[in-house]
């Protein structure tokens, strides 16, 4: 006779027993899951510089990873007391000038499937100044988008 041939089984006589569910383990798994995705997770930051672009019934957009423009225009006071809008140009978050922006936009590869540059400007931003920062990406072959805000559903009534 082998050894697993000796073995017996006893029937059980007595049912098994289950108590409460421990809640206290369950909790420290969810805890531990929920830390571990927002330390692995992405958060995506807003730039600080507040547009108030045209408004415009067509609602096309461009791509996620465009390369953004932003001019705004500023109320400076001048000695004296007189006040004047001044127009500042932001790439990457940053102040630059219009030569800068010029050469920034240089530098890019161009060409068919490049990222196109979206140029979200001030309602009262000289057409000028658009013009000039449009002109230097589409000397670089680079397409051009202009950032509009869609209209109030009480203008598409008129």
């Amino acid at each position: 006779m082998k050894a697993a041939d000796s073995v017996l089984k006893m029937p059980r006589r007595l049912p098994y027993k289950r108590g409460p569910l421990e809640m206290t383990a369950v909790l420290d798994i969810i805890l531990l899951l929920l830390i571990f995705f927002l330390l692995n997770s992405t958060f995506v930051l807003q730039p600080g510089i507040f547009v108030d672009p045209p408004r415009s019934p067509f609602e096309a957009g461009a791509r996620a990873n465009a390369i953004m423009v932003t001019v705004v225009m500023r109320e400076r006071t001048r000695p004296g007391g007189a006040t004047e809008a001044e127009p500042l140009i932001f790439y990457r978050d940053e102040l630059q000038t219009l030569e800068e922006i010029r050469a920034a936009l240089g530098e890019l590869p161009g060409g068919r499937g490049s990222r196109p540059v979206v140029i979200n400007a001030d309602q009262n931003v000289p057409l000028g100044l658009v013009t000039e920062i449009m002109e230097a990406a589409m000397l670089n072959d680079l397409s051009v988008v202009i950032g509009t805000q869609p209209e109030s559903p009480d203008a598409r009534l008129r």
